[in-house]
């Protein structure tokens, strides 16, 4: 049966399919060398075409040149006689301007020891290439007018240039010379400024492909025709369209070999997917779930006894693991230390790696506890400390002098009114500055701790404001309980009740301070209207209070409604 084949034979078989890609390879490396040969045997057609041109119209030049050097050799007789050649000839005794309406831009010093040939084809005249010649016979100019049509003529030739190409000449001032296949129009009136004219001009003929005057795509041919004064650029020019045509059909061809070759690839396919591809498509379907933390159970043929279906036994076992390490990892992220996991084997990495990290985080965990513990502890003995300070600057620094201010005031001989209003305010100051200092630090905390320190704090209130206040003391006279413990019970007495006065509108305020043998314990009631835990604007103060009671190892309880407020806390002696 097909399922005990090796796997091995059957992606032997895949791949003969496979090498298809490899005919379509070849049939892209062939069509690339064809365009390659194509267009360098269009380049070599068009620069033979250009060349034969160029001789043809040198020769036509040249004869015009011979037969004015002929004229030259006997003036006198040649203007006697009838000349075929030229449509103009005479000997003048200066250079004119124009002659029948053609400008011939030509001096004197020009004609020195020399014979010229000169493009003076007219621009607004639609007319054929015209020629002039000119030389010094002793004191006088000899100046013939010739056209040339056999030029026209030569580049009305197609030979080689199939139903687009043309060739044509452009004069050094980049107008067409020539008539144009394309355009009716005054060839003297159209601007071929081309890449290929542009190099032509600056003797640097070749091949290329160019966008020509009809801003049109081309192969062109090009080069400067120099005789004498006489500088043109020839062109030989097809459409890029037309030459690679051949190379268009071979595309169409192959196009329809790799339809045929993908049509039996895919018949091939098809067949091979039943027996292998499927498989391996659930099993990537299963990976790609596994992939995106998806743990589905793995379904497959147990009657398959090659490769694939150990794969999918191994998959299976994969999976089973993976999800007895979720269960795991999910324990271990919700802060569960505790939870327990056995490795697969002894090789199990994963299974050794979670369980040390179960370790170190478990340390990570209790060393930073510790660690935030001794930071906020530090935090809140520096502000107790600095508390502390400022209460005795200004009990010992500030009191004095205030003290000693009011002594000079009572014996200065002010006013009477003005003296007790200025004795009134500096007792408001003084009296402002005790309460600041004992707000900070009040010596009673110190002296006798806080259950005396709460009391003190109540009967300020209870003298400030209209606010019913019943306090129980029950801590001993002498007590061993660590100053840090006493600190922190004022502090989070002196924030609730702080908390009580200006947000909960309470009339009734029950306060109690009790020792026991393990523990000391705060509490404080009102009969207020009760806040918003997670809306508290005196959330601060309730966060303050949490910190200092787990600074503490202690436990606090809050409970609220709209007919008040409770606080209990319960701190550790040990």
């Amino acid at each position: 049966m097909l399922s005990r084949v090796n796997i091995g034979n059957k992606l032997a078989m895949l791949m003969v399919a496979l090498s298809l890609v490899l005919i379509a390879m070849l049939s892209s490396l062939f069509y690339t060398q064809f365009d390659t040969a194509l267009r360098e045997r269009v380049m070599l057609q068009l620069s033979s075409v250009k060349q034969l041109k160029i001789v043809k119209i040198k020769n036509e030049l040249t004869d015009r040149m011979t037969a004015f050097q002929d004229v030259l050799t006997s003036p006198k007789e040649a203007l006697e006689e009838t000349n075929e050649v030229f449509s103009h000839l005479l000997l003048y005794e200066s250079i004119p301007d124009t002659i029948m309406g053609l400008n011939l831009d030509i001096t004197p010093e020009d004609l020195h020891d020399k014979v010229i040939m000169k493009d003076i084809t007219p621009i607004n005249i639609n007319r054929e290439i015209t020629i002039c010649l000119a030389a010094k016979v002793e004191d006088k100019y000899m100046i013939a007018i010739a056209e040339v049509p056999e030029v026209q003529d030569i580049l009305l030739e197609r030979t080689g240039l199939g139903q687009t190409g043309e060739s044509y000449i452009v004069g050094s001032d980049y107008k067409l010379r020539t008539k144009s296949r394309f355009f009716t129009q005054n060839p003297r009136e159209i601007e071929v400024k081309t890449q290929g004219v542009t190099r032509a001009l600056k003797d640097q003929p070749g091949e290329d492909l160019i966008i020509d005057y009809r801003g049109t795509e081309v192969f062109s041919s090009f080069e400067k025709i120099e005789i004498g004064d006489l500088k043109w650029v020839i062109l030989s020019e097809i459409n890029h369209q037309e030459a690679l045509f051949p190379l268009n059909q071979l595309r169409t061809n192959l196009i329809y070999i790799l339809i045929i070759i993908l049509i039996f690839v895919l018949l091939v396919s098809y067949f091979l997917s039943q027996m292998i591809v499927s498989p391996i498509l659930t099993m990537e379907k299963t990976l790609m779930d596994m992939s995106k933390g998806l743990l589905n159970t793995v379904s497959y043929n147990d009657k398959r006894q090659d490769e694939i279906g150990r794969m999918f036994i191994a998959l299976k076992k994969l999976v089973s693991a993976l999800r007895e390490t979720t269960v795991f990892a999910n324990k271990i992220g919700s802060g569960n230390f505790d939870a327990e996991y056995i490795p697969l084997s002894n090789e199990d990495r994963m299974g050794s790696a979670l369980i040390q990290m179960k370790e170190k985080l478990r340390a990570f965990k209790e060393n930073e506890e510790l660690l935030l513990k001794e930071n906020q502890r530090s935090i809140l003995n520096g502000e107790e400390k600095e508390r502390s300070r400022l209460s005795k600057e200004m009990h010992d620094g500030l009191g004095p002098l205030l003290t000693t201010l009011r002594m000079n005031l009572q014996a200065a001989g002010l006013n009477s009114n003005t003296k007790k209003l200025l004795l009134e305010r500096l007792d408001e100051t003084i009296g402002e500055v005790r309460r600041m200092s004992n707000n900070l630090m009040p010596n009673v905390l110190v002296d006798f701790g806080a259950g005396e320190a709460i009391g003190n704090l109540l009967k300020q209130i209870e003298e400030n404001f209209s606010i019913r206040i019943l306090y129980k003391n029950d801590m001993p006279a002498e007590s061993d309980i660590d100053d840090d413990i006493h600190i922190a019970l004022y502090r989070i007495a002196q924030e609730s009740i702080n908390n009580a006065i200006k947000h909960s509108k309470a009339t009734e305020l029950k306060v109690s301070m009790s020792e026991f043998d393990d523990h000391v314990g705060f509490f404080i009631a009102d009969n207020g209207v009760g806040f918003d835990m997670e809306q508290s604007p005196s959330g601060n103060g309730i966060r303050n209070m949490k910190e200092r009671v787990k600074l503490a190892n202690g436990t606090i309880d809050i409970r609220t409604s709209k007919k008040g407020t409770t606080i209990e806390v319960e701190i550790p002696l040990q």
